[in-house]
């Protein structure tokens, strides 16, 4: 029978420059059981959860990180 790790609490997803880093010390910290929930941002069932334990495509997160990065950006005079 296989052993189950204890699910530690989420770490915080980093931004490796290519997207974000989910694995985690553990590497499952955002897997979210196997359970498939509507994602929180596309409404397609997703395995992952994101930091605050809502399920979340990995990709939907990145998209989102990214508008959220690019809103937060100075415009750059012409």
């Amino acid at each position: 029978m296989a052993r189950r790790r204890a699910r530690t609490s989420a770490s915080k997803a980093r931004s490796t420059g290519n997207g974000l880093d989910w694995s985690g010390d553990d590497g499952i910290s955002h897997w979210g059981g196997g359970q498939r929930r509507p994602c929180r941002i596309c409404g397609n069932p997703a395995f992952l959860v994101d930091d605050d334990g809502r399920p979340c495509h990995k990709v939907c997160a990145e998209a989102e990180a990214r508008a959220t990065t690019a809103a937060a950006e100075p415009a750059i005079p012409a």
